[in-house]
């Protein structure tokens, strides 16, 4: 089919597809994401969740840099779309809602209400559940993620996942240990404490394995009072405790600067070799998927500079 934005797109489900939500982002914040996996010669289709009032935006910054890409725009609803007063009348007529005796009005609750971190999950299923016949799937944080080379090229099946700096732990790295005490308690942090922290920013895989990490991610999420949840940013919490429970099958864990998953936050960059405004993996070639690279102004200058606006 012809590239360019789509509403509801009878798309060739076979190729490969990278998912991201973008709601509730200025097009200037997505746009190196959406430029660089075009100069990669993708051949898939990218899905962007927004919301409604992002839309003219978002089409004309499609139209500018990705005219030729597969790209379709699925509106969604949240809290977040709406004035401060609203918000606050929703939030008070859902605190008095039975939502933990209900399990289906729960999932509808935290599905608009949710923190965006949590909520991309509901959208990921509802899409996949639709759209049953692609074979390879990136789910993908997009204002800070960068492509230097076709995402899906040289894997093969079961879930990749982009592990952080390996001189960290979940214990040692304050926003993990505080998530998975917040959501688990100490006796899970005295069980994976030691373990390396990996990120739920960016995960790939077959779209069977894809599925199925979705649904873990889910059920963790609703197992969790909604209470608690509708405020909480924890997926990384859940991605951790079922990577490092044994929960997640024929996993592949992407070391940075080593993989196909750069995952840069936490490292010196010192570490970091550019070639040509690309960055380098151990072996000299471009690593596939930079992620993170916004916290290193080495980066973003080469970046952009590569990938001017």
């Amino acid at each position: 089919m012809a590239g360019g934005v789509t509403g509801t797109t009878a798309m060739d489900d076979r190729r490969p597809l990278v998912m991201g939500a973008a709601a509730g982002y200025e097009p200037g914040k997505v746009r190196l994401f959406l430029q660089s996996l075009v100069a990669t010669g993708f051949q898939g289709t990218l899905v962007f969740f927004i919301y409604r009032s992002q839309e003219t935006a978002t089409r004309e910054l499609v139209r500018k840099y990705a005219p030729g890409l597969d790209v379709e725009l699925v509106k969604i609803r949240g809290i977040r779309e709406h004035a401060k007063l609203v918000r606050s009348c929703i939030k008070r007529l859902f605190a008095m809602m039975p939502a933990e005796s209900i399990p289906s009005l729960k999932r509808r609750l935290l599905r608009f209400q949710g923190m965006p971190h949590v909520t991309r999950y509901f959208h990921y299923a509802d899409y996949l559940a639709k759209h049953d016949a692609f074979s390879r799937v990136l789910l993908s944080d997009v204002r800070d993620v960068v492509f230097q080379s076709d995402p899906f090229l040289g894997w093969s099946s079961g879930l990749y996942l982009g592990m952080e700096n390996p001189a960290l732990t979940i214990a040692t790295e304050p926003f993990d240990r505080e998530w998975i005490m917040d959501a688990y308690g100490e006796a899970m942090l005295a069980r994976i404490g030691s373990q390396q922290v990996s990120c739920s920013g960016v995960t790939f895989g077959d779209v069977n394995s894809i599925k199925k990490y979705i649904d873990q991610i889910l059920a963790e999420t609703l197992w969790q009072p909604f209470s608690k949840m509708k405020t909480r940013i924890y997926d990384q919490a859940f991605h951790n405790k079922l990577l490092h429970e044994g929960e997640l099958a024929d996993v592949h864990l992407c070391q940075p600067l080593r993989s196909p998953i750069a995952t840069l936050g936490c490292l010196d960059p010192a570490a970091f070799t550019l070639a040509d405004g690309f960055l380098l993996n151990e072996d000299g070639r471009p690593a596939p998927i930079v992620h993170q690279y916004d916290r290193h102004s080495v980066l973003v200058k080469a970046f952009e500079q590569r990938m001017p606006a």
